[in-house]
């Protein structure tokens, strides 16, 4: 069993690593495109990526303990079985299994060579579901077996080549019921499909869906949201550049930098842009005060965003310099739990507000601006 544990935790491990990296690119590429994000696209790929490892690791894990293996392998190893449907004979032999005989049929589960068969059908039996998604029409059966031949193949050859070479010598045998029973795993994937595929919306629906939110002249919510966390995000990184040349240092002068940073980004620049800030110009999108009073709405909407950053700044510093006056930490401790409440209020609105569909974020309407998409640009 550790045989099969081992490579699904290592492939878990790389998607949650690429999913830290990617996360951020990948929402600011929907925005882009489609103006939000799309969780079934997005649980799809990630999906999809997440099986890729998983059957890729399956196939060349474990791995040999020394590049230099040629060593530990025994005299007469053979490297490629060319019989097809040795695996019947294999299952025959093991079981004593024959198909006039009922009472044989229990012997297959206690063989090594009907778990090995099984479990290569079942290699490439997701990747038949995949491939049945994309295509959509059951007709292109053919095509999808011929992918599938083409991805065992694949595995085979990285088998029988010692991962292109990386080893001395081969540590797993090219065989061909391999390509067999994962070319039938792909194409009863794809039959079967349907099965797995009846809580998924399609891909027309998908569609429709991308083309409703292109078409709306309104920013959606999380797009509101990314474009304040981008130009919060880029005035940490100036920041910290600014605060890197500074001889004289400290919490209170690295958000007195922010603050001025974070106020540029957000009103400064703006208002010059007519309503673009870095972040709104990176997932297209427009700021517009709705009575024309550019600076009056900026900065009222900076100072509605900048309160909590704010509150976060002042805990950290009193309680850098909490000591041994009661009356100082009592207070220390006070402004630490108000930020909290404070934050915990924000995420508890968003979410409400999401839920219900609500359209435009607080430090949106309360600061009278309304957020527009940008379509139409490269």
């Amino acid at each position: 069993m550790q045989a099969y544990a081992l490579p699904i935790f290592i492939a878990i491990s790389v998607c949650f690593l690429l999913a830290s990296f990617l996360t951020l690119p990948w929402a600011v590429y929907q925005y882009r495109k489609h103006g939000y994000f799309s969780f079934w696209r997005t649980l799809l790929i990630l999906s999809f990526i997440f099986y890729g490892l998983s059957a890729f690791f399956l196939v060349i894990f474990p791995l040999p303990s020394a590049r230099n293996n040629c060593a530990s392998m025994d005299p007469g190893t053979i490297l490629i079985q060319y019989r097809p449907f040795q695996f019947i004979r294999d299952i025959q032999r093991e079981s004593g299994f024959h198909w006039t005989n009922p009472s044989s049929y229990l012997h297959l589960l206690t063989t090594r060579a009907f778990y090995q068969m099984f479990f290569n059908v079942l290699l490439l039996f997701p990747l038949g579901v995949f491939l049945r998604y994309f295509f959509k029409g059951k007709a292109k059966w053919f095509h999808a077996a011929l992918i599938g031949f083409g991805v065992s193949l694949f595995f085979e050859i990285t088998q029988r080549t010692a991962l292109f070479g990386f080893f001395e010598c081969p540590y797993r045998i090219f065989d061909v019921d391999d390509l067999l029973t994962n070319t039938v795993g792909t194409v009863l994937g794809f039959i079967l499909a349907p099965m797995f595929l009846v809580l998924i919306p399609s891909r027309e629906t998908l569609s429709e869906q991308s083309h409703f939110f292109h078409n709306q002249r309104k920013a959606t919510f999380g797009a509101q949201i990314m474009e304040v966390l981008l130009n919060i995000m880029i005035a940490r990184v100036i920041t910290s550049f600014i605060f890197g040349l500074l001889k004289s240092r400290g919490l209170f002068v690295d958000e007195i930098i922010f603050a001025i940073v974070f106020f540029v980004l957000m009103v400064v620049i703006p208002v010059i842009w007519k309503g673009n800030t870095v972040g709104s110009k990176i997932v297209r999108m427009r700021l517009l005060p709705e009575k024309g009073n550019w600076i009056g709405s900026l900065s009222r909407r900076y100072a509605i965003v900048y309160l909590p950053l704010f509150c976060s700044a002042l805990s950290e510093i009193f309680s850098n310099h909490m000591g041994e006056d009661l009356l100082a930490n009592l207070f220390a401790i006070g402004v630490v739990f108000l930020t909290g409440l404070l934050w915990f209020f924000i995420f508890c609105h968003i979410v409400i507000r999401w839920i219900k569909k609500d359209k435009v974020l607080y430090f949106n309407r309360y600061s009278h601006i309304e957020a527009v998409r940008i379509t139409g640009e490269k």
